[in-house]
């Protein structure tokens, strides 16, 4: 028994309503957005938001396992 035509119309419907702008897009190329290409902006480049501010907490000594790639730097 086949669905009827508006049921399967409206499951093709939903399938090409799901497929993303962005994914036939190649690495350098322009996308769905105008000019959404090339080297990502950065957005607070090189800012310490927390300079200076004070740490709340008491310091707290790590007892889980040996860190993978060698030691870890002490907290600040």
């Amino acid at each position: 028994m086949k669905p009827p035509f508006g049921l399967r119309l409206l499951f093709l419907f939903l399938v090409t309503a799901c497929a993303s702008p962005e994914a036939d897009r190649r690495p350098g190329h322009p996308g769905a957005d105008v000019k959404n290409w090339g080297r990502p902006v950065e957005l607070h480049a090189g800012a310490q938001p927390y300079h200076d501010t004070p740490c709340a907490t008491e310091p707290v000594e790590c007892k889980g396992p040996p860190a993978v790639f060698g030691a870890t730097p002490p907290p600040d």
